[in-house]
């Protein structure tokens, strides 16, 4: 069952989000090429004593526009920090997945005393190293090309975002089928009128800055998680966030590739349950 979402005015522009349960809030902020959907199986759980906020970011899912003052992941981090002013929630946890995790990472910088925990998803707060950098601008090359998302590069994409061995754990077990569909489809259907806000998007989040040293000062909770079995982001990676910031639990994921939250929701809900559990709130 997909997600419920509605809009608030950001930046002129309408802005979706799901916003359900109640409690202490909690924002989810989803990957590049992912949506709001891809956190279904968290929601579900943790609504049960959060509200949980997920939002589809600027050219992704019903998010279909871009505001022209918004240039870079910062100027995204300040939108969602609107946000949840518009919602009037002064404190929260961040969840990110992939560049969802940089954007969280640059409202923990804004705004420290507002985001009391911090969960990172295969997620990599340094420069993207080069030969990603080059091999994602030739995946964007091919949409702009297209000015569509082609069916070819969509199945491509998927195979990238789920484990190494997905698609043939996915013969014997449906949900996981189901979930690679799903996310195929989510590609597929990306309209015309989003391809270049989309693409613009994808570029500011190829080429963020970096972080690494300035999240050296967090101090507050926080959970790194990365799927051991992927092909998008590396342990090392982890490792490395991991020992820079003081005090961070480091979470790995086996089976498990990009999007270790659906191939291993359990697993990971029960992480979160448990994290959330120290986060102080008040």
């Amino acid at each position: 069952m997909s997600l419920q979402l509605t809009s608030k005015t950001i930046n002129q522009h309408a802005l979706y989000y799901a916003d359900q349960g109640t409690g202490p809030a909690i924002l989810f902020c989803h990957g590049l090429l992912a949506s709001s959907q891809m956190w279904q199986s968290q929601i579900t759980e943790l609504a049960k004593q959060y509200r949980c906020i997920a939002v589809d970011l600027w050219g992704h899912g019903q998010s279909k526009t871009l505001p022209e003052s918004c240039d870079n992941l910062q100027d995204v981090a300040k939108n969602l920090l609107d946000l949840m002013d518009a919602l009037e929630v002064s404190n929260f946890a961040v969840i990110g997945h992939g560049c969802g995790g940089a954007i969280a990472t640059e409202m923990v910088l804004m705004a420290p005393a507002r985001v009391r925990g911090l969960v990172m998803l295969n997620s990599f707060v340094g420069f993207e190293p080069q030969v990603n950098c080059v091999k994602y601008q030739g995946f964007m090359a091919q949409v702009a090309n297209a000015q569509a998302m082609p069916d070819e590069l969509a199945t491509s994409l998927t195979e990238l975002f789920f484990s190494k061995d997905a698609i043939q754990t996915s013969q014997y077990n449906a949900a996981l089928a189901q979930a690679i569909e799903q996310f195929n489809q989510q590609l597929t259907d990306i309209s015309p009128s989003q391809i270049t806000p989309l693409l613009k998007f994808a570029n500011m989040a190829i080429f963020k800055r970096d972080t690494l040293e300035s999240v050296e000062a967090l101090t507050l909770p926080t959970l790194i998680a990365v799927g051991l079995n992927g092909y998008l982001r590396t342990p090392l990676e982890s490792y490395l966030m991991h020992d820079c910031i003081d005090g961070s639990q480091l979470l790995h994921i086996d089976q498990a590739g990009h999007l270790a939250n659906i191939e291993q929701a359990d697993l990971f809900n029960q992480h979160l349950i448990d994290f959330l559990s120290k986060v102080n709130f008040n």
